[in-house]
């Protein structure tokens, strides 16, 4: 699967489960194709903001968003690291840059 495909399955996926203001998913793939383990899955990262973080832990964020991309966990990306903030909080990161 191209890249871009699956960053926007990946978008859309999660826009039907949880309530988004921001999402972008990035690539750094390349970081990781030398590796003597590397099989050309993706690694992705991600910036993700939903009021549906409010009172929920950063482990309890974090599963939720497994749970909407498992079926792609397993042979089109490797690794996901995310960053899930509420919209008050991206919003004090942002003012912060």
């Amino acid at each position: 699967m191209k890249l871009e495909k699956l960053q926007t399955i990946i978008s859309k996926k999660i826009s039907e489960t949880i309530s988004v203001d921001f999402i972008k998913i990035f690539d750094y793939t390349a970081q990781h194709e030398n590796h003597a383990t590397f099989e050309g899955n993706f690694h992705l990262s991600m910036i993700l903001v939903s009021p549906d973080f409010e009172g929920m832990s950063l482990i309890e964020r974090h599963q939720l968003v497994y749970r909407v991309v498992d079926e792609y966990m397993h042979d089109e990306i490797h690794a996901l690291t995310m960053k899930t903030h509420t919209p008050e909080e991206y919003k004090k990161i942002t003012e912060r840059n």
